[in-house]
């Protein structure tokens, strides 16, 4: 392990290379349609998560495997699976079902609101793991990355079709 001394009088300061993981994820999109006035409750439906993820064992240790999850979906790379860039790109779909609703209250309830957005931030979390491995001992390294919503508000295919025959 790689380790470096600073002294200064009366203060002494030890860094090391250790293990990190650094987690980005953009904001989902969820598309809305009219929602029924008064109903404050929303479901969204399923996310697609775009999450860039940076990997770093320390001392010439090599990455076991690599686990994310956000809310019950899972996703594990093992070691031969993990490309060697510094950084990993991938996406995470959560279902509908496994997302609570969200309390909305007058969001997309008014046709006047067609074409609004509202961001929803630190709605969900990713947990991302990293195991690595050198020779026989092993380091896992925990990181928690919020995860942001943005919702968009679209006319019922309903509301459409009505608007498409007046014109």
């Amino acid at each position: 392990m790689l380790t470096h001394f600073i002294v200064l009088p009366g203060l002494y300061f030890v860094f090391a290379e250790v293990d990190r993981l650094r987690v980005h994820a953009e904001p989902a999109v969820a598309v809305l349609t009219m929602q029924q006035e008064g109903r404050t409750l929303v479901s969204l439906p399923p996310l697609e998560f775009q999450l860039s993820i940076s990997p770093h064992c320390a001392a010439s240790g090599r990455p076991e495997s690599l686990s994310i999850t956000i809310a019950d979906t899972q996703k594990t790379l093992r070691g031969e699976d993990l490309p060697s860039t510094t950084t990993i790109d991938l996406s995470m779909r959560v279902p509908a079902s496994q997302l609570a609703p969200f309390a909305l209250r007058e969001f997309c309830a008014d046709p006047a609101s067609e074409g609004e957005s509202l961001m929803l931030t630190a709605a969900l979390a990713a947990q991302v793991s990293l195991r690595c491995i050198r020779g026989e001992e092993q380091s896992i390294v925990f990181a928690a990355q919020p995860l942001d919503i943005r919702l968009e508000c679209t006319p019922s295919s309903a509301e459409s079709e009505a608007e498409l025959e007046r014109d």
